[in-house]
């Protein structure tokens, strides 16, 4: 007796064992996830689980965050340093806290303290109104009173101290007496008086005085040397005296946006400033934030230089010794120069979104920040976007840090809701956390800190400092269509997971179905035993034209790969 012979269906298995993180565009390439929670690149080619977090602490009303020798952060009004409030008080309400050298300065409170001592700190800008009688007279550059010598015949007009001021030219002039008779002074100085008048004031300060009855003290001066009760000014006026009061400022310019480069301020300002409109950068005197106003001539001045650029500034960055100054459409460079001749040089391209200013963050030397249309990577030429695998999904309002390599960044979507993405710039992969709402970032002593702008709470991304948040993170990774690239006379036999299971952990697999919105669970491994358990989760899904597979679970489970098989039928589903 003869049998037929038949011939075995073919088989085709495809294996995934390197995943390839969060990605929103269809059709998702190999080892994608269209979903991810709690999921991070640190075990890849493996998924793995993210670290649990720490609660490092709770602030009430969370206004900035930094870092320095020490972590740094603002609580309402208060700066605490270390976890140590100091004496400054600031208003309530977001802070930029820039750094340089030992120093910190708070905008837009205009303020400072000195990091290494904490006793020093203050205002930036600084206002005397007299309320005693002032008096003026000509001195020495260093304040010191003239004394009268005898000497040949006197010119024209009264004599001060040692000098004369002779009335006889225009304007008026200081003459003194040497070996080759009187001689006019080619520096002048004149000494304001006034119990206080110089409290608070350095030597190199560019002040504006107002009030004065001596004219030619009125307006913006450098001060050559300062006393508690006495100011030196290069300016020339018969000594005299007044109740009246008298106005001595230091100003420092309001900007939207301020960073340090070359051990200076850089800042920008768009929009009404006293009244006038502005579209300009500014930079603070070499080694000086106090003094924004100083323009002597020399390569230490301060600076400032309107833009032609259209649009409000959206962020600032220090990159490659340069301040950036971005706007939407572009971006402003500067171009330091040890001269003082500094240069600006608008390059049109994608620049920060609006109100994604804190997204700036440097990462393995580029820099990265978010754009109108994405994220974008920035190397010193033209920026390139990095984010094709977020979809079209369209961000706003993205906080970022930067840690060993990866880019941090929470921003909403929307429809209003938070997402906290992880770029590994080194593998390129995406992998989303959790909807944490962060309102900054910092790193110190090892460990990439989290300030939640809802919550307060101070989060140790990675769980070596704090209070460990309580039980076993829950993660979930979700693909896109399986099955839509598959010719349609094939199907999905079988899909293998080949997961690591440590004690307490669990992994989940579920499936669902022709773009249904309901999961059928195709079973559970749980962990146990003081090892990690190597465990083989089998799906054998229905005959379907396409499905969806989701992985779930607790604990430090690490998936190592995905293996399916497809069978072919004779019709197809």
């Amino acid at each position: 007796m003869f049998f037929p012979r038949l011939t075995a269906p073919a088989l085709r298995r495809t294996a995934v064992t390197a995943f390839a993180g969060y990605d929103r565009r269809t059709p998702l390439q190999p080892g994608a996830f269209a979903h991810t929670e709690n999921l991070c690149a640190d075990g890849w080619p493996a998924l793995t689980v993210r670290p649990r977090r720490a609660v490092a602490a709770t602030l009430h009303r969370p206004n900035g965050l930094t870092a320095k020798d020490a972590l740094i952060w603002v609580d309402g009004g208060t700066l605490y340093i270390n976890g140590l409030a100091t004496g400054l008080q600031l208003t309530d309400g977001p802070k930029q806290l820039v750094g340089m050298g030992a120093y910190l300065v708070i905008w837009p409170d205009k303020m400072y303290i000195d990091t290494a001592r904490l006793s020093d700190f203050g205002p930036l800008e600084r206002t005397v109104t007299t309320s005693a009688s002032v008096s003026w007279a000509p001195c020495r550059a260093d304040g010191a009173a003239l004394t009268y010598a005898s000497g040949a015949a006197e010119p024209a007009g009264p004599r001060i101290g040692a000098l004369w001021l002779d009335t006889g030219v225009s304007p008026a002039v200081l003459r003194q007496y040497g070996a080759d008779g009187w001689q006019t002074l080619a520096d002048t100085y004149t000494a304001l008086r006034c119990p206080g008048i110089g409290a608070g004031f350095s030597a190199g300060d560019a002040v504006d005085i107002s009030g004065c009855a001596a004219e030619e003290l009125n307006g913006s001066f450098l001060l050559q040397s300062v006393a508690d009760d006495a100011l030196v000014v290069a300016a020339l006026a018969e000594a005299g005296s007044q109740s009246g009061a008298v106005t001595v400022s230091r100003t420092v310019p309001d900007m939207d946006y301020v960073v340090e480069c070359g051990n200076r301020l850089w800042g920008c300002k768009y929009g009404l400033a006293d009244g006038k409109t502005v579209n300009e950068i500014y930079a603070s005197k070499l080694g000086d934030f106090k003094n924004w106003r100083v323009f002597q001539g020399l390569s230490t001045d301060s600076y400032a230089a309107g833009r032609g650029s259209d649009g409000a500034f959206t962020g600032a960055a220090a990159y490659l010794g340069s301040p950036l100054f971005f706007k939407e459409h572009c971006i402003e460079r500067v171009y330091p120069e040890a001269s003082g001749a500094h240069q600006i040089v608008t390059l049109q391209c994608d620049g920060v979104k609006q109100g994604s200013a804190a997204s700036l963050q440097v990462v393995d030397g580029t820099l990265y920040y978010h754009g109108v249309h994405g994220v974008c990577a920035f190397s010193g030429s033209l920026p390139s976007p990095v984010s094709a695998a977020l979809g079209d999904t369209v961000y706003h309002g993205a906080v970022a840090g930067a840690w060993r390599g990866q880019y941090w960044v929470s921003m909403a979507d929307e429809s209003g809701a938070w997402h906290l993405l992880v770029y590994d710039v080194r593998r390129r992969l995406w992998h989303r956390q959790d909807a944490t709402r962060a309102a900054a970032f910092a790193a110190a002593d090892g460990e990439l800190y989290c300030l939640e702008g809802d919550t307060g709470r101070l989060l140790a991304l990675h769980g070596l400092a704090g209070t460990p948040e309580e039980g076993s993170v829950r993660w979930a990774a979700e693909s896109g269509d399986l099955g839509l690239t598959e010719d349609r006379s094939r199907y999905l036999q079988r899909l293998t997971v080949h997961a690591s299971v440590p004690a307490g952990a669990s992994v989940t697999a579920a499936v669902s179905y022709d773009g249904g919105e309901t999961w059928e669970s195709q079973g559970t491994v749980t962990g146990g035993g003081a090892a990690a358990q190597r465990a083989l989760l089998h799906v054998r899904p229905r005959r379907c034209e396409r499905l969806r597979l989701r992985l779930s679970g607790t604990g430090a489970v690490k998936v190592y790969s995905l293996t399916a098989l497809y069978g072919k039928g004779s019709d197809g589903p």
